[in-house]
């Protein structure tokens, strides 16, 4: 049995027990989903770079406020970890590291809060506090995975960089600007910010959706289907496809801690523009969400550093 199809029967013999013990609830405000990243969904045999991760959102709807513009308002609270690794350079005693990319496991804890506008209009305000170094048990969790699929020994450890605290702010906007009558084909702007100790960066993109769609404010692709309204919602699907130009000024995950002048993050330099591609595919009813998307990124570093690439899986429980 292939490690990609092992990771699936796992992440969902884990999930749907749970699902099912609370499947008879009225008021479906809130939500509990489980997201897996990892290299290996490409089926290519790929194990570098943002080689998992793995996060745990419980989402809430707040109550509309009569005769306000905002038409929805979601708080989303998120446990996460994230472990980046580096292949192994042949002539790296010349450039005086081992690995083109450095080992780092990044630990966080975030907040945020969407408000839903009646003009098509999402802005999402997010605060992270994150762990980068040993203490965020990058290298525990990679070797518990490989030796729970029987995978290869994980090395390079040794080469992590050091333990560093940082608190990051990131705001968010999205704006509709087209979709069509029959309700399945629309396209948006995206515009994101973050600023802080573990990243700084700029984000700019394209959302393009096709298929059963819900606007906005009322759609799984935003988190805006968790409403104060009782009964059951229409089925929801689709593919959607977002290219997005992100401006790099900081990842702490590459050079290290801000100002921690980290031996192992002076070594590389980081690449300051970045082309993304997301593709995917999401389906929804009244109860479940569930999907996948894989994520093409092009290089993070300079020199030798190759593409980022990786999928998603994910599985929503509305309750």
């Amino acid at each position: 049995m292939s490690v990609a199809l092992r990771s699936l029967l796992l992440l969902y013999g884990i999930i749907f027990p749970f699902f099912l013990v609370f499947g008879q609830v009225g008021l479906r405000n809130q939500e509990l989903s489980l997201q897996n990243d990892n290299d290996v969904y490409l089926l290519i045999g790929q194990d570098r770079y943002y080689t998992n991760g793995i996060n745990v959102n419980y989402r809430i709807a707040l109550p509309p406020r009569s005769g306000s513009e905002v038409s929805n308002t979601v708080l989303d609270f998120e446990l996460g970890q994230r472990i980046y690794n580096g292949i192994s350079m042949i002539d790296y005693r010349r450039q005086n590291k081992k690995y083109d990319r450095p080992f780092a496991g990044y630990l966080y804890l975030s907040a945020a809060g969407t408000r839903f506008l009646k003009s098509e209009q999402v802005v999402e305000l997010k605060v992270e506090l994150g762990q980068i170094g040993s203490r965020s048990y990058g290298e525990e969790a990679q070797k518990f995975i490989h030796h729970l699929f029987g995978m290869y020994e994980a090395t390079g450890w040794e080469t992590e960089l050091s333990n560093a605290f940082g608190v990051d702010l990131q705001v968010k906007y999205l704006k509709g600007i087209y979709r069509n009558q029959s309700q399945s084909f629309d396209l948006g702007v995206m515009g994101r910010g973050a600023l802080g100790m573990n990243n700084t960066n700029v984000e700019a993109g394209i959302p393009i959706r096709a298929g059963r769609l819900k606007p906005y404010h009322a759609s799984t692709f935003t988190h805006g289907h968790l409403t104060q309204a009782r009964g059951k919602d229409e089925q929801e699907w689709y593919f959607v496809y977002q290219p997005s130009l992100v401006r790099v000024f900081y990842n702490s995950t590459i050079t290290g801690g801000l100002g921690k002048d980290d031996p192992i993050g002076e070594l590389y330099r980081i690449e300051p523009w970045m082309l993304s591609h997301r593709v995917g595919f999401s389906w929804s009813n009244h109860k479940v969400n569930y999907g996948i998307n894989y994520i093409f990124n092009s290089k993070e570093l300079k020199s030798i550093f190759h593409r980022h690439q990786y999928g998603q899986l994910f599985f929503a429980y509305r309750f």
